[in-house]
């Protein structure tokens, strides 16, 4: 029964997404800076149930897919990675807009 359970939610994840879109973003500093390797859970306030993990690269970039359904301008980002505080986000026509107060190591 197990199996047919995880079978079941595997095929419904990859229904979703093959019906999905990047939602791309970027992260800096107060300074306008990137921050690198932070990692973050991206969660939906409609569907809180529904989440993505993504970390930064080398240009504080990152990016995620999500469901096709799912509007962009709903998107609420939560940060994983300990000690890093959102100071403001914004859903840009070019995507995230995340600045942060990050540690210095976290920095480039």
């Amino acid at each position: 029964m197990k199996r047919i359970i995880v079978l079941v939610v595997a095929a419904l994840m990859s229904t979703m997404m093959l019906n999905a879109k990047t939602v791309r973003g970027y992260v800096s500093d107060v300074e306008g800076n990137p921050v690198v390797g932070v990692k973050m859970v991206v969660k939906c306030a409609d569907m809180p149930q529904y989440n993505m993990m993504a970390k930064t690269d080398e240009a504080g970039h990152f990016q995620i897919k999500v469901a096709d359904d799912i509007d962009t301008n709903d998107l609420v980002q939560l940060f994983a990675q300990q000690g890093v505080k959102v100071v403001r986000y914004s859903n840009t026509p070019s995507g995230l807009r995340i600045v942060v107060e990050a540690p210095k190591a976290a920095k480039r």
